[in-house]
């Protein structure tokens, strides 16, 4: 008796377009991704003897010793300087430590990519995800010292959620950009870290905008992140929310870096796993 076979043919040409195929495969896939994430974070900390709570203590350190460095400096211009600091200080980490992790992540993960399929952007993803739940985290001893401090607490501060989606979303773009710099241009990772130390004091950090001169003040509106830094500042330090112009040119600026960051990855994910 013949027996009727059917066979799938697999036509590359029906494909959907890269960004739309590996959105498709993270929807699948999705389960690994939290997986990942969550061993990044207990991997980051796991020879530590304080573990996670360097997630509290790291930024409370550095505050410290940044304000007895630079407090009596800025006293006047600023008062409650570490809540000015601490605020500006944790958007700025956020964005670069997580890019950079991101970068050593999927420049490193070419065993894996290279015996099993997973799609690339997952070490991305899950990167970013470890990245904003230290974030989230680091901002309990940011409000302790608002209240040793005694500064003001508003309704600004409901502005917060909206400062942080719109973060994540920008180092989410920055970081799929990098990290597909870092497969193609290993040097790429020590130049990023360059840059990360030199916008550290090109942007108003530990300053005020006021301590800079009338030309570097012109120039500080192309430095992307002092406008992203502002947006989580102000509703902190200031107790308003941002201008609308403000939050507007950060979204702009977040929503295209994405858009950049996972075109060109996405044209690039099938090359990944052979450059790595």
């Amino acid at each position: 008796m013949p027996v009727n076979v059917t066979m799938t043919v697999y036509d590359s040409a029906q494909r959907p377009p890269p960004f739309v195929d590996e959105f498709v495969q993270l929807l699948r896939y999705r389960d690994l991704i939290l997986l990942m994430a969550g061993n990044i974070l207990k991997n980051r900390y796991k020879r530590s003897l304080l573990g996670v709570f360097w997630m509290l203590l790291n930024p409370l350190l550095q505050t410290i010793v940044l304000a007895v460095a630079f407090g009596a400096m800025f006293k006047s211009a600023l008062p409650d300087y570490p809540v000015y600091l601490l605020s500006g200080l944790l958007a700025w980490s956020f964005i670069t430590q997580t890019t950079q992790y991101a970068m050593a992540v999927m420049a490193g993960g070419g065993g894996l990519l290279k015996r099993i399929y997973i799609p690339r952007a997952t070490y991305v993803i899950a990167v970013v995800g470890n990245g904003l739940v230290n974030f989230l985290v680091s901002i309990l001893p940011l409000a302790a010292i608002v209240l040793v401090f005694d500064h003001p607490v508003q309704a600004s501060w409901l502005f917060l959620p909206v400062s942080i989606v719109i973060l994540t979303i920008f180092t989410l773009g920055f970081a799929l950009l990098l990290s597909t710099a870092s497969v193609f241009f290993t040097d790429s990772i020590d130049i990023y870290q360059i840059l990360v130390q030199a916008f550290f004091f090109l942007t108003p950090i530990m300053y005020p905008p006021s301590a800079l001169s009338a030309e570097l003040s012109q120039l500080m509106t192309l430095n992307p992140f002092f406008g992203l830094i502002e947006l989580f500042r102000i509703p902190i330090y200031a107790n308003a929310v941002p201008d609308a112009g403000l939050i507007a040119s950060a979204a702009a600026l977040a929503l295209g870096t994405l858009l950049a960051g996972w075109t060109v990855f996405t044209n690039r994910a099938d090359q990944l796993a052979y450059r790595l």
